[in-house]
């Protein structure tokens, strides 16, 4: 291995020096030169001089240029002042540790006049990126001044298939003739597709189509940027801070994605009861109309998991208190209990602006003596000055020592009257309802050459930064500039909420937050914003959440029925079916739409609702196994089809179907008014879920199916194995609610087992408490392994167990009891742990049936099926 790397490295040098030798570019912005790049332990390094300036004044004269070979497949690129610290994200972010390869799966080549860098992959030739200016001037060079960053790259294929750059509502495959906005920013899903949203994530990841390989690159800045894509070019145009980048060779997607959760961590591992059924909206007006809508669930029989509160609950819209009258607080204490007592939880709201106009608002109070918060620009330290819903707030500053220690004493003083299980940030862009400052908020541009935070040379998006927001002005600690510092805003709170949740709770933490940012993923959640109760919206929730997948935040979902506007039967019907396969499942409207809840529909909106919900409740042991492995490895618990089959051309734009995990297809219906659906299946072996695991005939094609309102198509591919706990039996006692996962989790398990053209198929479980923060530092869990094996010149095809980890204490409590075979040949005798049994019978002519097993799952065993 050293012995190539030493032939690569010699390699890049001859390559340097030859590419190195072109003359000086003629395009009007050429960047910089070097003299050389030099070798270092593990990468290069080199200086770059200014050849001339870019097109907004005060260019840095002299760079440094750091490239590092970080691990085999990721390599790290950084450029920045040697004179002047400029803006850095804070450290937090990068969990990356570097190993310092022996050898790489990519091969850097250099210019030096004008200079550029170009990455290809060795194995392929593929190139990865280049920021070579090309002969055409078709981009600038790089250009590097105080409030302007550009760094450009060439494409080989032509108009390439690339994701990411969020947050926004668009299609999965981005436009490759658009200009991207990244910039934090309260502007709803309900608003114009493509423009920016709550979160910025500077990452994509990029899809060959000749070879179907695919690399990421992730752009390690909070600063507002444009990222312009052409047919045969990227550009990055930033407003500040440095180029820090981070180079992601895959060759998969999933590779990719793993890689990239390298440096931002992977997931944060859920509460097991979170990934059940929540219920919100914004509107319910006290705790007795609260309470009448848990009652109402229990009455309709729909499983509840979670009930949540709006700012409905609050005094006055302050946050940490409690309307008085309608949300008194021993009525609040009294509810609360009740549904801990039936094993269900509850979540509320909260803003991150603390009212300024009581004078004894004990928060307020706090905040002020805390110090942590942030300031008015141009002031000894005054407070800046917002607005949103109790009136003129100021603002906590989580990159302050203090912050987190008010916040969390804010959070222990609220316990004592409200018992939450969990808390939803909201309004953490941040969002302001005057422009700036609320008492200075004319925000006339400075004239040249003084710098204009809200206004800077180049602005991202073309408005000004500090609309919906505030003034980029402020001030965090340690005079950090809210321009710099902005998009992190949401990121710095949830990190704030999460320490201070767990301390109260001693569990693991569930925070839903409207905000995000590159590493949001490994602390708390997200759910994709204010959509409208439209088909048009339940559509753009499908590639919102494959993104957020690959951003790193595999638990995410969308407001189900719609927030704006009112839905109706079929709307709400279909959305319940879809989304009851988001990873996170809540239905949530806004103060002025009509009622949503199920049963406001009637009968048949019930029952959809009860199906989907059980379905969900169903595939909770297979959705927690995709996030164990997630939080392991920073695999994507839902993901695109192209995840699976880079090599076919007809999955790279599909966003109307998704995969969770490897195992099921989802199909929904999308249209209003429509029976059937059009699913693409990709050359594989896919069965029907749900019902006889009927093999599909005709793949790498379009189908029509048929969809009646009822049914939403969900197919599962072979040789792969689901571990499931079957609820739809349940049947509560005399005085008990709907099935909570507190039940579900005790119930017996059932094996669902799709078999490939081998008959082989494998497949996981893991198993904990749900809830402990120490699971993995304890090693208190289980993980089981699945495997169906079989022999071409073999009558029998087997079934085994393999246990890979046996420390869950509750493990032997539970049992496997039924197993369902989609694609097994005729069966003649079963046999379990040496033991004939006759509990068998098969459903159709490929699906097979076995029940009464008792299986412990403590404990390994063998099922061989005979054939005739």
């Amino acid at each position: 291995m050293k012995l190539l790397s030493s032939l690569v490295i010699l390699l890049v040098i001859v390559l340097f020096c030859v590419v190195g030798s072109l003359s000086a570019s003629s395009c009007k912005y050429p960047g910089y030169s070097t003299q050389g790049v030099t070798k270092t332990n593990n990468g290069y390094e080199a200086t770059l001089n200014l050849i001339s300036p870019g097109p907004y004044g005060n260019d840095i004269e002299q760079l440094n240029f750091q490239l590092t070979f970080e691990t085999s497949q990721i390599f790290r690129v950084r450029i920045t002042d040697p004179n002047n610290q400029r803006w850095e994200v804070p450290p937090t972010v990068n969990q990356l540790v570097g190993e310092n390869p022996d050898s790489t799966d990519y091969l850097i080549e250099f210019t030096n006049n004008p200079f550029g860098f170009a990455a290809t992959r060795i194995s392929t030739g593929e190139v990865l990126f280049n920021t070579t200016q090309p002969s055409d001037c078709s981009f600038n060079g790089l250009i590097y001044s105080n409030y302007y960053l550009e760094l450009s790259t060439s494409f080989t294929e032509s108009n390439p298939n690339i994701y990411g750059l969020g947050e926004r509502t668009s299609q999965l495959r981005l436009f490759n003739n658009f200009t991207y906005t990244l910039f934090a920013k309260d502007q709803g899903t309900a608003s114009t597709p493509n423009i920016n949203l709550y979160g910025s994530h500077p990452f994509y990841l990029q899809l060959s189509s000749s070879s179907g390989n695919a690399n990421g690159v992730f752009l390690l800045n909070s600063n507002a940027m444009d990222v312009q894509l052409q047919p045969n070019s990227l550009t990055y145009k930033v407003v500040g801070g440095i180029f820090d980048l981070f180079f992601f060779t895959g060759p998969t997607p999933l590779s990719v994605i793993q890689q990239y959760s390298q440096v931002i961590g992977t997931t944060h591992m859920p509460s097991y009861w979170s990934l059940a059924y929540h219920n919100c909206r914004w509107g319910y007006h006290s705790i007795a109309e609260t309470a009448q809508v848990v009652a109402n669930y229990s009455k309709y029989n729909i499983p509840l998991e979670t009930m949540w509160n709006d700012i409905d609950y609050m005094d006055s819209f302050r946050d940490f208190t409690t309307d008085p009258v309608n949300f008194a607080a021993s009525d609040y204490k009294t509810f609360i209990d009740s549904l801990h007592a039936n094993n269900q939880h509850y979540i509320m709201i909260v803003d991150p602006g603390i009212s300024n106009i009581e004078p004894i608002y004990q928060s307020h109070i706090d905040l002020m003596e805390s110090g942590a918060y942030i300031k008015a620009g141009g002031t000894d330290g005054e407070p800046l000055v917002g607005s949103v819903w109790p009136g003129y707030v100021n603002f906590p500053d989580f990159l302050h020592p203090n912050g987190t220690e008010f916040w969390t004493q804010q959070f222990e003083r609220f316990y004592q009257t409200v018992q939450f299980d969990g808390v939803w940030i909201d309004m953490n862009e941040i969002s302001n309802f005057c422009d700036g400052n609320c008492f200075n908020n004319t925000h006339t541009p400075m004239p040249p050459p003084q710098f204009d935070p809200n206004y800077p040379p180049y602005i991202p998006g073309g408005v000004p930064l500090y609309s919906k927001t505030i003034n980029m002005t402020s001030l965090q600690y340690n005079d950090t500039l809210v321009y710099n510092s902005h998009s992190l805003y949401g990121y710095t709170e949830g990190l704030a909420t999460q320490l201070a949740v767990q301390s109260i709770l001693g569990t693991r933490s569930t925070i839903i937050s409207r905000s995000t940012f590159p590493g949001t993923g490994a602390h708390f959640a997200h759910w994709l914003g204010d959509n409208d109760s439209t088909f048009t919206d339940m559509y753009y929730s499908i590639p919102g959440m494959l993104a957020m997948n690959m951003f790193g935040i595999p638990m995410v979902g969308a407001d189900i029925c719609g927030f704006n506007g009112n839905s109706n039967a079929e709307l709400c019907g279909r959305w319940l079916q879809l989304g009851c396969f988001y990873p996170f499942t809540r239905n949530h409207n806004t103060f002025l739409g009509a009622p949503q809840e199920p049963w406001v529909f009637g009968q048949e909106v019930v029952d959809i609702s009860i199906k989907a919900i059980n379905g969900k409740l169903t595939l909770l042991p297979f959705y927690y196994t995709l996030f164990h492995i997630s939080h392991v490895s920073g695999d994507p618990v839902v993901r695109p089809l192209f995840f699976e089959y880079p090599s076919d051309p007809k999955t790279f734009a599909i966003d109307q179907q998704f995969l969770v995990g490897t195992s099921l297809m989802v199909s929904p219906v999308l249209t209003q008014g429509a029976t059937t659906v059009n699913a693409y299946f990709p050359n594989d072996i896919w069965y029907e879920y749900g019902s006889n695991g009927s093999l599909v005939q005709s793949v790498g094609t379009y189908q029509t199916l048929d969809a009646p309102f009822d049914v939403i198509n969900v197919h599962m591919r072979g040789g792969n194995i689901i571990p499931t706990q079957p609820t739809f039996s349940y049947v509560p006692p005399e005085d008990g609610i709907p099935i909570t996962t507190k039940i579900s989790r005790t119930l017996p398990f059932e094996l669902v087992i799709a078999l490939d053209s081998s008959l082989q198929a494998t497949g996981q479980l893991f198993l904990d408490d749900g809830e402990s923060i120490q699971t993995y530092a304890d090693n208190k869990y289980s993980f089981i392994q699945f495997d169906v094996v079989s022999s071409t010149s073999s009558s029998v095809y087997k079934l085994q167990s393999t246990i890979l980890n046996n420390n869950y204490n509750g493990t032997a409590a539970l049992i496997i009891n039924s197993i369902q075979i989609y694609g097994s040949p005729s069966v003649k005798q079963v046999i379990v742990n040496g033991n004939p049994i006759n509990t068998f019978n098969a459903v159709t002519d490929t699906t097979l049936s076995v029940s009464n097993l008792s299986l412990n799952l403590d404990e390994s065993f063998e099922v061989d099926f005979v054939l005739y």
